[in-house]
């Protein structure tokens, strides 16, 4: 029965369109965790009191690991983009790296231009607008995390930060495309390779840099690691090779596991004082690796992200839900300031379904009739 669920799982990945069960779903929860992690700090200012009583702090404390999300986002885009540019590489004998960034182009390009035009051209002309102090040049080139290095949150445009996972992303497209079309590689071997030199580089990076916070948390070398690690696991998963441990694994290790993986993520800078906290974003992406393995081939997993209801289709929506909460967040709390309603625990309760219903909506428009004709486009550019 193991051996037919194990074939089955491979049967599927190999398909004309390669599809991953639970992806989606584990999408969702990364782009949820941001979202909890945020509305609970950013613009904390504005709030009352109450916001530093007892049930608050403790509802801050669990939603502080939140901005973990953005790792699993990387791991996640490491692996998706190696495994399926390893498939084409085996079934068309290369690699197509023209169309490989034409179709990166269409799902990254089009929504982030409207936030960062609108950042810097419409915002700063709209009722509780301003100036940002942040530099459009660098945005332009998808450099944003450079950019909040440099001037930090200095100022409330906090939508225009969320943009600087995207540019990382984007460069990370870019240098993969650039070391595919020149090194040529034919064998996986080389893959992983490269991957461990990247995370072991990454590593030292932050090393050298640990005493600098900024630099560690949005530096693309620092970054990288997380995108190396998807990656690797994907040439593992390609080749099925160190990874059936996992099919076999009872439900109660992989709740152990979970547990431990999630409280390393509450208790990391406990853990690791000083330097040591440059082995906190390889110890984490190693688990979110397992997260995404065990979501894909374990056979008794207490839960699958995309059985959980509404996930999957949710799933679709993370782009938009990370782009636009960020804005949104910034409006609801400067009316809440304005109306007065920033000094009841009340009015909070108001305003974070407010923030989830409007950012839900605002998602599921702006994929419906931007993003998917865009992406459908993709097709036309396949090797």
């Amino acid at each position: 029965m193991e051996q037919q669920n194990r074939n089955e799982y491979i049967w599927v990945m190999q398909q004309e369109r390669t599809h991953f069960e639970n992806l989606n779903g584990l999408r969702f929860i990364g782009a949820f965790l941001v979202f909890l992690f945020h509305a609970f700090t950013i613009n904390r200012e504005v709030w009352g009191d109450f916001f530093e009583s007892k049930p608050f702090l403790v509802l801050r404390k669990l939603t502080s690991v939140g901005h973990y999300g953005v790792n699993l986002f990387f791991v996640l885009r490491g692996f998706l983009i190696t495994y399926l540019l390893l498939k084409e590489l085996k079934e068309r004998g290369k690699i197509h790296i023209g169309f490989f960034l034409v179709r990166r182009i269409l799902r990254l390009w089009p929504l982030y231009f409207v936030i960062v035009l609108f950042g810097f051209f419409v915002f700063p002309h709209l009722p509780f607008g301003i100036q940002t102090v942040h530099e459009f040049w660098r945005y332009g080139l998808f450099l944003s995390n450079f950019d909040e290095i440099i001037h930090g949150s200095r100022d409330s445009v906090n939508f225009l930060t969320a943009t600087w996972s995207v540019s990382i992303e984007e460069q990370f497209y870019l240098g993969w495309a650039l070391v595919i079309g020149v090194l040529q590689w034919k064998t996986i071997r080389s893959f992983q390779w490269f991957f461990l030199l990247v995370i072991a580089g990454s590593f030292a990076f932050r090393w050298y840099y640990s005493g600098q916070q900024a630099v560690i948390y949005y530096h693309t070398l620092s970054v990288i690691s997380d995108m190396a690690t998807g990656g690797l696991l994907a040439t593992l998963v390609f080749e099925e090779t160190g990874i059936h441990w996992v099919t076999t694994l009872k439900k109660w290790q992989i709740i152990v596991l979970y547990l431990l993986g999630i409280g390393f993520l509450f208790t990391a800078h406990k853990l690791l004082p000083g330097k040591w906290i440059s082995l906190e974003r390889l110890i984490s992406g190693t688990f979110f690796a397992f997260v995404l393995l065990e979501q894909l081939i374990a056979q008794n997993s207490f839960f699958k992200a995309d059985r959980i209801p509404y996930f999957e289709r949710a799933g679709k929506l993370t782009y938009g839900f990370y782009l636009f909460h960020c804005l949104l967040i910034y409006y609801l709390c400067k009316l809440a300031e304005a109306w007065n309603w920033n000094q009841q625990a009340g009015y909070f309760g108001v305003y974070f379904i407010t923030l989830l219903l409007l950012n839900t909506l605002l998602s599921i428009l702006s994929y419906r009739y931007f993003e998917k004709p865009l992406l459908q486009l993709k097709r036309y550019f396949r090797a």
